[in-house]
């Protein structure tokens, strides 16, 4: 069983009361599903982790964390994730929090490491509660490769190899945990893509991950080094080569955000003959204009040092934590706070906006262009999508609510703001107009404003 970002753990009632607080524009009771980055402390520098520009060499003490569980439970808690800045089993305590959250009945839906520190103690607790996903992250296909990724010793590969197979070997015949060995391609190992899918094959895993690295943070190495657009003719024989020789096997994940690459892909698959094994399905329930994020009700991050955060993609100093649970407030007193308040109020205008809304710094003071604008974010692009009465539910209420809030007549001016955004987005010619009169045109931009009460250059 893969992980699902804890979305297979969540009740049919539980999923409506999200539903419900989105309508209604409140808090839920609590995330339903949790980050939990236990430590900042990791023996690897990855060069393209956005999460070492914040890290610190601090961790949260094992009773905070017993004491946030505790809390987390309270408020609905039913998984987690155990990733983060460092890496999870680098925390001096990790057995007693394996062991503290299956006491609790909280599923560790995805534990994602560099397996250096997967001891056979710490397979034995993965296998015997169940949890349901382990993500290796390897990434090279050699050990030198490894060292320059990774920028440690050399040795260390051998070393995260002889774990994999352990965990593989404690686990037997049981199901849980689902094993991921995942690679990363830059230009500088994209020859290797072969040899990658061959070794990650023999180690026998569930899955073998193959992505491209997206971005380096804060320009910490030469951003020559990612994959462009004008690569996919060397990358081309080799996916076919990986695809007929996973033709069987089905063991292959592959997917990129690489400009251009994806529809390369599909050429590739059509020409071998070979389905997406492992995609992320999609019910036909699911709807675009739906499909905003809904994480400021479901989840949250907490990282090392004790920072609350909106979600694991948003863990970089660009994004501003919203709160700390070390400074003197409960989680709950966090979640129902400001900050969380003004992320669902973001979030929800684009739900209502049917994702329409286009994003700016000045519109959202919370979010991301990657929350915002579709196709950006694949997490939310992966989990949910196969939920035919989740969204069926969502795609209801969401319209009952559009009929109250989006509109020109009688709600004010957010429901008329609302209402323009939506008609002008959804109609190009309506939307290339506008954007030459906004730009040229003072007097039009006047009118907007004095007749409908409407400014489409404010913030939402």
């Amino acid at each position: 069983m893969r992980g699902t970002h804890g979305w297979a753990e969540v009740s049919r009632q539980r999923k409506r009361e999200i539903i419900e607080a989105i309508a209604t524009n409140r808090a839920t009771k609590g995330p339903v599903h949790a980050e939990l980055d236990l430590t900042d402390r990791c023996n690897v520098a990855c060069y393209f982790c956005n999460q070492q520009d914040l890290r610190t060499k601090e961790a949260i003490p094992l009773p905070k964390l017993t004491d946030l569980i505790d809390e987390l439970v309270e408020g609905g808690l039913q998984s987690v994730r155990l990733s983060g800045g460092g890496d999870p089993l680098f925390h001096r305590d990790v057995l007693n929090v394996l062991d503290y959250l299956a006491q609790k009945k909280v599923v560790v839906d995805n534990l994602t490491t560099n397996g250096v520190a997967l001891t056979t103690e710490v397979a034995r607790r993965l296998v015997d509660h169940q949890a349901r996903e382990v993500i290796f992250s390897l990434n090279a296909a050699d050990a030198g490769d490894y060292a320059r990724m990774m920028q440690v010793k050399p040795a260390l590969f051998d070393k995260v190899l002889e774990n994999i197979r352990n965990l593989i070997a404690v686990r037997g015949d049981s199901i849980f945990p689902s094993i991921v060995v995942q690679f990363l391609l830059d230009k500088t190992n994209l020859h290797r893509l072969v040899d990658m899918y061959e070794l990650g094959a023999d180690l026998s895993p569930d899955r073998v991950g193959i992505n491209a690295v997206l971005e380096i943070p804060l320009e910490r190495i030469d951003e020559k080094i990612l994959l462009e657009r004008s690569d996919r003719d060397t990358a081309m024989p080799l996916i076919e080569e990986i695809l007929r020789r996973d033709k069987e096997r089905g063991i292959l994940q592959i997917d990129f955000a690489v400009d251009g690459w994806n529809e390369m892909l599909w050429v590739v698959r059509d020409r071998v003959g070979t389905p997406a094994h492992n995609a992320y399905p999609q019910s036909p329930a699911f709807k675009n204009e739906n499909g905003g994020c809904f994480f400021a009700w479901y989840t949250a991050a907490i990282t090392g040092n004790g920072d609350i955060r909106p979600c694991c993609l948003l863990l970089n100093p660009t994004v501003k934590p919203l709160g700390n649970i070390h400074d003197g407030q409960t989680f709950t007193q966090h979640w129902n706070g400001p900050a969380f308040t003004q992320m669902r109020d973001e979030m929800r205008e684009v739900l209502l906006s049917k994702s329409k809304v286009p994003y700016t710094p000045k519109r959202f003071g919370i979010l991301k262009e990657q929350c915002v604008t579709d196709g950006l974010c694949w997490l939310k692009n992966m989990y949910f999508r196969y939920d035919e009465e989740f969204y069926t539910e969502l795609g209801t209420a969401l319209d009952e609510q559009r009929k109250r809030e989006v509109r020109f007549v009688g709600r004010g001016a957010k429901a008329r703001k609302r209402a323009a955004i939506l008609f002008i987005e959804s109609r190009p010619r309506v939307k290339r107009s506008y954007d030459w009169l906004r730009e040229n045109s003072r007097p039009f931009r006047a009118f907007l404003k004095r007749r409908l009460g409407v400014n489409l250059t404010d913030s939402v």
